[in-house]
């Protein structure tokens, strides 16, 4: 790895995309700077506390995918501060009939789940015998009609979805919004036995890594905090930019923090702010004609909505991660994560607390309601599937515009024009939850290798 000497970056926002970003190209040898609006660090990431309750701005775990993103947070000296999520987080609930279904973790339960009918059974297990799906770019609902059948599709797929995107299967690309269920088909053609395959070649070769979901003591905010210290004077927060031009071998930068006004010159640029908001950053020269696409990105609004009740106000037992609604149950959430039962620390004792999520693109409506109204909707929800009574003794609302970018069918064309932006720039980088998945681990990820290949390109 080489490291570059008496280079400069500079890093326009500071979500955990674009920190993660900053951090590797400063561990690469860079000089960095990170221009940040708001007046700290972390985008939709952040922590609420109050009266022994605590509530995610965002979200609420990372979901540890590999030992690099595992390093990354030893990196950062967060690891010590992990939290493993309870064992009943790994007991999942989709709604039908009104009530939460244990999701099947095995053929056993499979067999006896009423999530699907007798003949939505024998459906799914036929899929290792169905050819692959014809087309290069289907929608999350015709590969999953094609390869496990309407049941699958309705009760499973259908929630999932609006668990991760806030999105409609209809509309969201298995190739680019579901990559694992998509590339084991076209490896193996068939999800099922290219899903055990997989597992038994990656133990074979010594790579596996068992998943972990984790947050943090303090919750979230301790990451973004533990980003923001490893920063330090790097991250310049209520700071924007006036004018961004390619000079030919490099940038320059025009920026304002306060009454203060810097202008410098760069020899890398890292862009991460959500695709929304690329458009009205002060690009001169043909970068803004590049990225000009990318104002196509739809973007799901999503207001999450967290209650503390007492326990006894609360029939469920709550013995799981949470319970997501398919659209076909006419409900007004997305979802309740039974946020308590994953983690210590989010409720008094004798109290527990739920997440709710309102919106996506089932709902965009919902999300900019009020919050009285908004909170009948919960209620009324929760109630029925629960059977929670009575008024909440903690409420805590985010609302968020622009919460998740939607891995759309045709996607494929966005990522071009990314590509191609970084091809006539090689001293240029685009990040964050609209390249590489929607998730606080994917986001790092996708930060640490593009930040890598950036260097790479200058060394």
């Amino acid at each position: 790895m080489v490291k570059m000497e008496n280079k400069k970056a500079i890093v326009i926002g500071a979500g955990v995309s674009g920190m993660t970003a900053a951090l590797k190209l400063k561990d690469r040898g860079f000089e960095v700077t990170v221009l940040e609006r708001e007046s700290r660090g972390g985008g939709v990431i952040g922590t609420f506390s109050k009266d022994g309750f605590r509530a995610e701005s965002g979200s609420n775990s990372v979901m540890v995918q590999s030992q690099r993103t595992l390093d990354f947070l030893d990196r950062l000296a967060v690891k010590s501060k992990m939290e493993l999520s309870n064992s009943v987080a790994k007991k999942r609930f989709f709604v039908k009939g009104g009530k939460p279904r244990a999701v099947p973790m095995g053929p056993f339960s499979l067999m006896f789940t009423p999530l699907f009918s007798l003949l939505g059974k024998i459906r799914l297990l036929c899929e290792p015998f169905i050819g692959p799906v014809k087309s290069e770019d289907p929608s999350v609902a015709d590969f999953t009609l094609h390869r496990f059948g309407r049941d699958v599709l309705d009760y499973a797929m259908n929630p999932f979805m609006a668990g991760v995107y806030g999105g409609d299967p209809e509309k969201l690309s298995a190739r680019y919004a579901f990559p694992p269920f998509w590339n084991l088909e076209k490896k193996y053609g068939s999800v099922i036995r290219g899903a055990i395959k997989s597992m038994k070649e990656k133990k074979a070769a010594g790579n596996f890594f068992k998943p972990m979901m984790i947050s943090f003591e303090g919750g979230m905010e301790t990451l973004v905090g533990a980003l923001s210290k490893n920063l330090g004077e790097s991250l310049k927060c209520g700071a924007k930019p006036l004018s961004i031009d390619f000079s030919g071998r490099g940038w320059q930068v025009e920026w304002v923090s306060g009454d203060e006004e810097t202008c410098d010159n760069y020899d890398a640029l890292v862009i991460a702010v959500p695709a929304a908001e690329i458009k009205s950053l002060p690009f001169a020269g043909s970068l803004a004609a590049e990225l000009a696409p990318l104002d196509g990105i739809k973007y799901a609004p999503v207001a999450t909505f967290t209650l503390g009740f007492k326990r006894s106000q609360v029939a469920h037992r709550l013995d799981g991660f949470g319970a997501l609604t398919p659209a076909k149950e006419n409900l007004n959430i997305l979802g309740s994560l039974f946020v308590s039962s994953i983690f210590k620390g989010r409720a008094p004792e004798g109290y527990v607390a739920l997440t709710n999520y309102i919106g996506g693109m089932r709902h965009p409506e919902y999300a900019s309601l009020p919050e009285g109204e908004m909170l009948k909707l919960v209620l009324a929800d929760i109630e029925k599937i629960l059977g929670v009574s009575g008024e909440p003794c903690f409420k805590k609302l985010f609302v968020w515009s622009h919460a998740i970018p939607q891995y759309n069918v045709g996607y494929g064309e966005f990522l071009e024009v990314m590509d191609e932006a970084e091809r006539k720039f090689p001293n240029l980088a685009l990040v964050g939850a609209y390249r590489g998945g929607v998730g606080v681990s994917s986001c790092v990820e996708s930060a640490l290798s593009a930040a890598s290949k950036l260097a790479d390109r200058l060394s």
